[in-house]
């Protein structure tokens, strides 16, 4: 005897799934320095003379915060080192003379407008208070630059043969 068997096959219907994929960004950091600067020396001589430079401002902002940002610099005295009884360079001795353009090295490219720029406010000038010398504005600046700035100390006469020496401070803060 055969029996018939009826199989009845229904149709699945396909299961669908709500699935879900994240990361974060994670900051990082916003960090200003201008790289150790040696003056060409200079003969003692009795009269006061100014000696000439430049120096390179690196700006980066990697925070992701969109925040803007400005540099500023701020230089100490410059302490005598030698065996003459020389004195110290007062701090307003040492001078912006000029501020470049910054240049971008990598990230936001530059903004003639919103920056990286220089201020609108002169930064030439001495350095015994601090100078802003770069700044961006919201949603600018993020990235890293170069800014070349020109520098003079003022020697005054009859400076003692040796060695002076200042210390620059460079603090990047957000906000423009």
């Amino acid at each position: 005897m055969l029996t018939a068997a009826a199989f009845a096959v229904g149709a699945v219907p396909a299961a669908n799934a709500a699935d879900t994929v994240s990361t974060s960004v994670t900051p990082g950091a916003r960090t200003a320095s201008v790289a150790n600067l040696a003056m060409p020396a200079v003969s003692y001589s009795h009269s006061a003379q100014d000696q000439t430079g430049n120096m390179t401002l690196n700006a980066d902002d990697s925070t992701g915060s969109g925040a803007g940002w400005n540099v500023t610099i701020l230089s100490s005295a410059f302490a005598y080192s030698g065996t003459n009884g020389g004195t110290a360079i007062a701090a307003a001795g040492f001078s912006l003379t000029s501020a470049a353009t910054p240049t971008a090295t990598a990230g936001q490219a530059v903004d003639a407008t919103n920056g990286p720029k220089v201020p609108t406010e002169n930064p030439v000038g001495t350095l015994d208070t601090a100078r802003k010398v770069v700044q961006a504005n919201a949603s600018f600046g993020q990235g890293t630059y170069a800014q070349e700035l020109g520098v003079s100390l003022a020697i005054p006469a009859q400076s003692r043969a040796g060695t002076y020496t200042g210390t620059l401070t460079t603090t990047i803060s957000a906000a423009p």
